[in-house]
């Protein structure tokens, strides 16, 4: 349970607020790289409470600036982007990445007054297929981009398979990702011998949780004991300010993403990678809706375009209005839900919190210990941040970033981290090796369940 004042100093991201300071000190993920095209149309974007627009000058250099014009406060969304730089369509005044004035057409020649004027305008840059922002202090010599390894192997061994808008705080998501307790149930059928589509079967539903920090934030593993002495591993990473890993398998390791748009709304970017294979399907996000449960990863459909608003093509049709398509007799007969998608069974029960959670009248238990030490290290950090100027974990280490989750069983005693670390951090390429067949503790898991 936290205070209403640690609750506050958790959830709110605007600038001036002290967890909105420390997700400044980061690269944050903004958009996919082939949304902004070169002298393209400039995209709404919203970002820690701050509405910008996205743009790609002339030369392919992505730019994050201010969305009214300092002249007579017209939309630069409606702007033309030409020849290096956005130009306001009420006057003509033109800007270019920096935001520095660089033309002032209905002035005279003899004015300088556009030397004096510069617009807000954040840096930007490219990895991994997601186009980045830095909305920290230092514009002039900005850290790097966390150096995931996703962003580092070829295109075709990773796949961006989900984006959509949660309508609650990024908390709230980034708390349902560390959780490893609920996937039994809501990612979960009913009975052992329905058909595995509508979610894994788990026997143990009880985890033991050990939980380490770590210059990026935190690992942890789930240890789930078994009949034969071995014990089930389910092992990931929180790393700040905004990224889990649920476990990966053998065949690629997954990573989520939660940008706070705001208090109230935030952004989820889901993607998957393996070190040394090529992965199959779609390397972008595509609509993925089915006649009947069966789960999948991906978004689900979409909205139509919400003209007028930030991010106006990633609003889900899965949502509260629609009961994310909750079907009752799935939900009566063979499944926890009746929604038929992973990532929204998360999505509606997170939302169902409220746009933020009172956490002053939460009762946690020990199935909660990561959630629990994940909300200390971010309080901690933003105060540290606040108080003394300390940066906080990873914002100055963009190599720390390059690490994987895994699930495994080991024998009995065999030491979780000492066995998992080279995969864990990239020494080695070679999944690590079970110590025995899982069949004793899940039964048909649902192939693509993601948890």
């Amino acid at each position: 349970m936290l205070t209403q004042e640690e609750n506050e100093l958790l959830c709110q991201v605007s600038a001036g607020t002290p967890m909105g300071e420390l997700m400044r000190q980061y690269w944050l993920p903004a958009t996919y790289q082939w949304e902004l095209e070169p002298d393209g149309q400039p995209q709404r974007i919203r970002l820690l409470g701050e509405d910008l627009l996205a743009w790609r000058d002339t030369n392919g250099v992505p730019a994050f600036t201010q969305n009214l014009c300092p002249h007579r406060g017209a939309g630069l969304y409606f702007g033309r982007n030409e020849e290096g730089g956005l130009r306001c369509a009420y006057h003509g005044w033109k800007f270019d990445v920096d935001g520095n004035c660089v033309d002032m057409p209905n002035e005279p020649p003899t004015s300088n007054f556009k030397n004096k004027l510069k617009i807000t305008s954040y840096k930007g840059a490219d990895f991994g297929g997601i186009t980045w922002v830095y909305m920290g202090p230092d514009q002039e010599d900005p850290p790097g981009v966390p150096q995931f390894e996703w962003g580092l192997v070829p295109e075709a061994q990773r796949r961006h398979y989900a984006r959509f808008i949660y309508e609650c705080n990024w908390m709230q998501a980034v708390e349902g990702e560390l959780d490893s307790t609920h996937a039994p149930f809501l990612h979960g059928r009913l009975r052992m011998e329905d058909d595995p589509k509508y979610g894994g079967y788990t026997v143990e539903k009880i985890a033991d949780f050990y939980v380490q920090n770590t210059d990026y934030g935190l690992v942890y593993g789930a240890e789930r004991k078994q009949a034969d002495g071995n014990s089930y591993w389910r092992a990931t990473h929180f790393l700040f300010p905004f990224y889990g890993m649920f476990p990966a398998t053998p065949t690629k390791v997954p990573l989520s993403i939660y940008v706070p748009i705001d208090d109230y709304y935030t952004m989820h970017f889901g993607l998957e990678w393996h070190p040394t294979k090529e992965l199959e399907g779609n390397r972008w996000p595509v609509e993925t809706m089915h006649e009947e449960v069966n789960l999948s990863l991906g978004s689900g459909p979409w909205k139509p375009e919400k003209k007028g608003t930030f991010y106006p093509n990633w609003w889900p049709a899965m949502s509260p209005e629609t009961d994310f398509h909750m079907d009752l007799e799935t939900k009566k007969n063979f499944n926890y839900t009746g929604i038929p998608n992973v990532r929204q069974q998360d999505a509606a029960l997170e939302w169902s919190m409220g746009p933020i959670m009172d956490r002053t009248k939460e009762h946690l238990g020990t199935a909660d210990a990561t959630v629990i030490r994940t909300r200390r290290l971010l309080i901690a950090a933003a105060r540290a941040l606040a108080e003394d100027g300390t940066p906080p974990p990873g914002s100055q280490n963009p190599e720390l970033y390059r690490v994987r989750s895994c699930s495994v069983v080991l024998a009995g005693d065999q030491d979780w981290l000492e066995t998992l670390g080279p995969w864990f951090y990239g020494k080695t390429d070679e999944y690590p090796e079970a110590a025995g067949v899982m069949l004793s503790l899940i039964h048909n898991s649902a192939p693509t369940r993601p948890r």
